[in-house]
């Protein structure tokens, strides 16, 4: 057998939630630049991003009947034309992405769209979730638009237009999965006036940005349902902050922990308080490295109780060496579609704005009660205050 290295336990749970299709099973990252890259240009820069972060040239194969592991394949980066022209929406691309599955050892691919029109590109980067997080996602999309910047497109083997970009080894496998997906999402309006509460908020009350995210999150779920309590996993990072400079070598670290909100009235400042509370003892243990992982299950504990999940990728900007033109938009989305939660809300900040976006499964959610939903979450945060008044 080839040399291989075991998952570790969060990459071998997003791994086996990935091949049965049950809510976490890839990320897109959509991120726009300017200029139409030609596929000389893409290839030659995605050839230097596989050179440097290895967990790109890697499958997952099965090791035993219940462990897996990373095993290393040919690094060739081949391009091949769109068969049809994919939309220039944005949003249209990521949902197209999103519902567009991974072979079962595919790691990641690519899809490229210029767009002459407004001479900008939009690159899609779409990985299994145990080669990708937060961090890893900032610092691939830093690496991608230097190379980008870098690479003069020169002459072009392909015909103008749209194209994808996978290694070779997957161009010679089967790649298609034959599995139906069932992903999602609607953008949240985050008003200029909610932004600025957020943060007056933050720094009157010191609650974190996520503690009043997550609040708002769960207060807006218990008010548009009535249901008497809920089940709230949260993602963290468990990556060390002064390692920043570091090379990547592992593109997966965070664990997911469960906040129970129960019966007990709370109003939205209740809400943020109590997750506040939950966030701040969540992370002095993963500090501590003391406390045992909570198991990431498909439904909630209490099946009666709705699951949904918060995820922020943090503040992409802090990432991106100057000058930060090269990025003219980003956001990152995960695909929902198993339904193992109600709701996901996935969050971002790239050039001083807010980017949320609301995930579900079309199988579980009708998009006619998740609009409803979105727009109970932007109320809640027009009427967030600007203070935290204590009792």
């Amino acid at each position: 057998m080839q040399p291989y290295r075991l998952l570790d336990e969060t990459e071998q749970r997003f791994h086996q939630n990935f091949l049965h299709r049950n809510g976490n099973t890839q990320v897109t990252s959509l991120l726009t630049v300017p200029g139409c890259v030609s596929a000389v240009q893409a290839r030659k820069a995605f050839a230097q991003l596989i050179a440097d972060y290895p967990f790109l040239r890697q499958k997952i194969v099965p090791i035993s009947s219940h462990r897996y592991g990373f095993v290393q394949v040919e690094d060739h980066v081949h391009a091949t034309l769109c068969a049809t022209q994919p939309p220039l929406c944005t949003d249209a691309l990521l949902k197209l992405e999103l519902n567009c599955l991974l072979g079962d050892q595919e790691g990641w691919r690519a899809l490229v769209v210029p767009d002459p029109a407004v001479n900008r590109t939009h690159i899609l980067l779409t990985r299994n979730h145990a080669i990708s997080d937060g961090y890893s996602t900032a610092r691939l999309v830093n690496s991608l638009t230097l190379y980008l910047g870098s690479t003069p497109s020169g002459a072009d083997d392909l015909q103008p237009g749209a194209f994808h970009l996978r290694l070779h080894h997957w161009r010679e496998s089967p790649i298609e999965t034959g599995k139906a997906s069932y992903a999602d999402f609607l953008r949240l309006q985050v008003s200029a006036d909610a932004a600025q509460r957020i943060g007056q908020l933050r720094e009157t009350s010191g609650f974190t940005s996520n503690a009043i995210w997550g609040g708002v999150f769960a207060y807006s779920y218990l008010r548009h349902t009535g249901v008497p309590a809920l089940d709230l996993f949260t993602a963290y990072s468990l990556r060390d902050p002064s390692g920043h400079a570091e090379p990547l070598s592992k593109a997966c670290l965070i664990d997911v922990r469960k906040a129970t909100f129960s019966a007990e009235p709370l109003d939205l400042m209740g809400c943020i308080e109590r997750y506040g509370w939950v966030v701040s003892q969540d992370k002095a243990q993963l500090r501590a490295k003391v406390a045992t992982p909570v198991r990431h299950v498909d439904v909630a504990d209490n099946p009666t109780r709705p699951a949904l999940a918060f995820t922020n990728t943090g503040l992409l900007d802090r990432f991106l060496t100057p000058p930060t033109g090269r990025v003219l938009g980003f956001s990152t989305l995960v695909n929902r579609s198993g339904g193992n939660y109600e709701f996901v809300l996935h969050l971002g900040r790239f050039n001083g704005t807010w980017h949320a976006a609301l995930a579900f499964s079309s199988l579980k959610v009708h998009r006619a009660a998740a609009c409803a939903f979105k727009s109970q979450i932007e109320a809640a945060l027009c009427a967030l205050p600007a203070a935290f008044n204590l009792p």
